[in-house]
């Protein structure tokens, strides 16, 4: 076996789980150390993916120099995701991810939060368990929960699709999240 085979592109990984998941919310926040700015999106797996019950946050994070780069990565490496037990229905477990790619200006952290209910996942159930249980185990201010649904225009699912896609393609490349939304 080729020593190259062994190795994963974890920054196309990220990428490509734009492919495998369906886009429920997303909102900004505010990192508590510094204020840095923030975006956490989420989702869950296409019904043709799944085969556990799981939410993808993944977060976004501005870190515009070495120092709060690190510190935005110590900070993170502390968070007790266990806590979701006391907040979210059903918990059983999460798996954390950060970026583990070449320094950049923006930290990105996915997290995988298990859950032992298989559910339709119901607006209701992302903004009032989901959302806040997110904040209080983060620590992160949240903003306002934006619903991916709610976004949608009348051009049906493939204006919807179209959307989707150019959204996520301004991840690629881009130095600060004020950059996101231009």
């Amino acid at each position: 076996m080729n020593k190259d085979d062994d190795i994963v592109d974890l920054e196309q990984e990220f990428y490509n789980s734009f492919d495998k998941e369906r886009m429920l919310a997303y909102f900004d926040f505010t990192f508590p150390k510094g204020a840095l700015p923030g975006l956490c999106k989420l989702s869950k797996p296409k019904e043709a993916q799944a085969k556990s019950t799981y939410f993808s946050a993944i977060f976004i994070i501005d870190t515009p120099d070495d120092g709060t780069f690190n510190e935005v990565s110590s900070y993170v490496k502390n968070i007790n995701w266990d806590n979701f037990r006391n907040y979210l229905p059903g918990f059983n477990s999460v798996m954390s991810m950060p970026y583990a790619g070449t320094r950049t200006e923006i930290y990105f952290l996915e997290a995988d939060i298990f859950i032992d209910m298989t559910i339709d996942i119901p607006k209701q159930f992302v903004l009032h368990k989901l959302y806040p249980s997110i904040e209080k185990v983060t620590g992160f201010k949240a903003g306002k929960l934006v619903f991916w649904d709610d976004m949608r225009d009348d051009k049906g699912d493939e204006g919807a699709a179209e959307t989707h896609q150019s959204f996520f393609q301004k991840f690629k490349g881009i130095r600060s999240l004020k950059e996101l939304f231009k």
